[in-house]
């Protein structure tokens, strides 16, 4: 741990300097690649956007690369997660919703996963974070889907401190490809230890396996540092030459809302209300993992030729409680509408940018200035989905994106060269989602799905507003409903009675991005809901949805790790998660 220290102190004293550029190691063709998912990370949540959130490393490197700004993820985690990793959306094999603990659910294993297509180009990857696509068997884990290496949690959500959820240890180093049983290694030294460090006791957080055992002063054993260390020794032992494929899933800021106090310190005096004091100390410990590990790559010599990759995989939860769910931590998307659980756009317009040295080279062969000369910040205003980004990062990690299953197709498109040269999107529609509908008898059959085309987005069904109505967040603090009532309100209390709950909703998204004027029902605009009912029927009529594949895993001597022989069998016997031919 003292590296860590060491390393905090220099960002204390150093006022978090700007990266230097380095000498270049594995070059601008294959270049080293480093790709941060945020967690539930709030589209208001930077102090790049004016908020009250300290973030100088995403910011810096924010401003020295370009911003996404309409840069589209699914609602929740594994959805997007899917996303990224296949190039396809969820709906096409039964991953739109996420699961959690020991659920029998997971991503198919038919699916070609990002780093099998790196590895293929002559990239090593590692993985360090959250997975959170399954460990029913040891084949759904990450070092059986082309990662070398896997330091984190597989689950959906878990404590900081103990690294599990009731009890149970979800904390595993899988230090080699294809690490499964007897070679994978539960992190028990990760978990704090209260007979050995009662000093660090502090109110705010209960270990589950003793009430008066309390630790959130306990920095050393807190997720986020300890995923830093990680990554940092990754980088240390990987070789300059060969190009690097990390991609690193943070766990900050989900829920719970455990953080070091030390970090909580820091906007004592700035962020009166608590709940909001601690997402803000959360994001801290994010930007410092994230300046950490750019320092380490500059270290190696390799920060130069690095391209890092920057998004959510949701918008931030911004309702307190709703039936029990209690994963509210503070975030605000303003001045988006809704957020994580509804996709309204607070939920699924992320945060997103991309920068580094090959970023640069390739805009300045544009003919260019490159971001990170630019007086301004670059923006890229092109349409784009997480499913773009399998294409997009083949064109410049050499590899073509063919999935190794015949019949299967991507949705995603590359962007690479609309990025460079600041064209025009080559993606004109998205869908955002395509869930198995909940029943709505007022509504018929509309199913249950969101789609946008063009500069128009429609939602159809139950997509998650009668439990969570799509309230807006308030530009500053952590209340969740502003003076303004949603223009469409309709909830499951009022469903039956309302007489202002179409199954549609049609918004503006470019002109109307905090979605509050509801243009469904006006005679103008009915060619183009036509239009996207059309978009969506296609895409319902080949969706595929959420199954299990067996009883659900329980922990064994205390660890939560893969309980199933490899299959993808539905619990009903159909045979999978595919259709008969697959798309």
């Amino acid at each position: 741990m003292t590296m860590w220290v060491v390393v905090v102190f220099a960002v204390a004293m150093l006022g978090r300097s700007s990266v230097r550029a380095s000498d270049s190691s594995a070059g601008a063709t294959h270049p080293h690649i480093l790709y941060i998912v945020a967690d539930d990370h709030g589209f208001h949540d930077c102090s790049f956007t004016g908020s009250d959130v300290n973030t100088p490393t995403i910011d810096r490197l924010r401003s020295q690369g370009i911003a996404l700004e309409q840069h589209y993820v699914q609602k929740v985690c594994s959805p997007t997660r899917t996303a990224i990793m296949t190039g396809r959306y969820p709906h096409r094999n039964g991953m739109q919703t996420p699961f959690c603990g020991g659920a029998p659910e997971g991503l198919n294993l038919n699916e070609t996963m990002m780093p099998e297509h790196m590895n293929n180009a002559g990239y090593i990857s590692h993985i360090v974070g959250k997975w959170h696509l399954g460990f029913t068997s040891w084949a759904h884990t990450p070092t059986f889907r082309g990662f070398s290496s896997f330091y984190g949690f597989y689950g959906c959500a878990q404590d900081y401190f103990w690294h599990g959820t009731k009890g149970s240890l979800d904390f595993h180093f899988d230090k080699e490809p294809q690490c499964g049983e007897n070679c994978s290694v539960p992190q028990h030294a990760a978990v704090f230890d209260c007979s050995a460090d009662s000093h660090n006791f502090c109110a705010g957080h209960t270990d589950p396996r003793n009430s008066q055992c309390e630790a959130c002063d306990d920095w050393e054993h807190y997720s986020t540092i300890l995923f830093g260390v990680h990554a940092r020794q990754v980088i240390a032992a990987h070789p300059a030459s060969t190009p690097l494929f990390l991609y690193l899933p943070s766990q900050d800021t989900h829920g719970p809302s455990d953080v070091p106090s030390s970090y909580v310190v820091l906007y004592m005096e700035t962020i009166a209300d608590p709940v909001r004091r601690q997402l803000a100390a959360k994001l801290s410990v994010l930007d410092e993992l994230i300046y950490n590990v750019t320092e380490a790559l500059e270290a190696k010599g390799m920060l130069n030729d690095t391209l890092i990759i920057y998004t959510a995989d949701n918008g931030g939860p911004i309702l307190q409680s709703i039936e029990g769910n209690t994963d509210s931590i503070g975030a605000s998307n303003w001045p988006l509408r809704g957020g994580k659980h509804n996709p309204y756009e607070g939920g699924v317009r992320s945060t997103a940018w991309i920068s580094g040295g090959p970023l640069d080279a390739a805009v300045v062969a544009a003919g260019r200035v490159a971001p990170s000369a630019s007086p301004a910040q670059d923006v890229y205003w092109g349409l784009m989905h997480a499913v773009d980004w399998l294409p997009t990062l083949g064109v410049i990690a050499g590899y073509t994106p063919h999935p190794r299953v015949k019949g299967i197709i991507l949705d995603g498109v590359s962007h690479w060269s609309s990025i460079v040269s600041n064209s025009t999107s080559p993606r004109t529609s998205v869908i955002l989602d395509i869930e198995k509908p909940g029943v709505v008898a007022r509504w018929g059959d509309v199913g249950s799905g969101v789609v946008r085309k063009g500069n128009y987005k429609l939602m159809i069904g139950d997509v998650g507003q009668l439990e969570r109505p799509g309230d807006w967040s308030p530009p500053h603090g952590y209340l969740n409903v502003t003076a303004t009532e949603p223009t469409t309100a309709c909830t499951k209390d009022n469903i039956k009675t309302s007489k202002n709950c179409a199954p549609y909703q049609l918004y503006e998204v470019l002109a109307d991005p905090s979605e509050r004027n509801d243009l469904f029902g006006q005679p103008q605009y009915a060619s183009i809901v036509d239009e996207l009912k059309l978009l969506y029927a296609a895409e319902r009529a080949v969706a595929v949805y959420p199954c299990t594949r067996g009883k659900s895993g329980q922990a064994r001597n205390g660890v939560l790790e893969p309980w199933m022989p490899s299959n993808d069998k539905c619990e009903d016997g159909t045979g999978g998660l595919y259709p008969p031919t697959p798309l």
